[in-house]
């Protein structure tokens, strides 16, 4: 009886210090992402659903030292769409600044989120690859997209952000649920990372359909 009742203590304090760890998160993300916002096109945190997780991505934290990682359920509301989705969300504490990374099926990267890791030089390449293989994992969430490396060398990365045949993600809202599924693998985007001196240097990503250039940032 005395075990089971250190469990239970022990459970509650843990559960408790997590509440109050994402107390502040969850102040900023009603402040900045307010469900009394009206803007069409916006992403709204409702606290009674918003599922926040801390992420364990140690390589990317290592890069962006002040922020923390978390998965965050949103709504975006756009014209009579309502979709409920899985956005990554960086949260610098000290001071109160979040960034908002929407999945991969919704649009290309945040500059402002891609630009936090350029320009940071790793101490070798093995490490460097081994954070883009952990940076693209983060990416992915969500999205029901994969990433993978089709070409290397010393000054770039290249890698296709690929639906493959079966995968599929859903969103819900407004009391229904959607899910889009793939009958074909096709790549979504193409991405080259420009590297120099063992820092990424741009990131840029084209869309192979119309072979036009989405995102360029430096």
């Amino acid at each position: 009886m005395k075990q089971l009742m250190l469990t239970i203590l022990a459970f509650s304090i843990l559960s408790t210090a997590g509440a109050q760890g994402y107390a502040n998160l969850e102040k900023v993300l009603n402040e900045q992402l307010s469900e009394t916002a009206t803007k069409d096109g916006r992403w709204v945190f409702h606290s009674d659903k918003g599922n926040i997780e801390k992420m364990d991505k140690p390589l990317v934290k290592a890069v962006i030292p002040n922020f923390d990682i978390y998965k965050v359920t949103l709504t975006h509301y756009l014209g009579s769409h309502i979709n409920e989705t899985t956005c990554i969300i960086l949260f610098d504490s000290a001071a109160s600044r979040i960034i908002l990374e929407a999945p991969l099926w919704y649009d290309v990267m945040n500059k402002d989120f891609i630009k936090l890791f350029l320009k940071k030089k790793f101490d070798n390449k093995t490490n460097l690859l081994a954070f883009l293989d952990q940076f693209n994992d983060l990416l992915a969430t969500g999205s029901g997209c994969k990433i993978t490396r089709t070409a290397l060398t010393d000054e770039q990365a290249k890698y296709d952000i690929i639906n493959f045949k079966g995968d599929s993600y859903t969103t819900s809202g407004g009391g229904a649920k959607s899910t889009v599924s793939y009958y074909k693998d096709e790549v979504w985007r193409q991405v080259t990372i420009d590297i120099d001196d063992l820092q990424l240097i741009r990131y840029t990503v084209v869309n192979p359909a119309t072979n036009k250039k989405e995102l360029s940032v430096k």
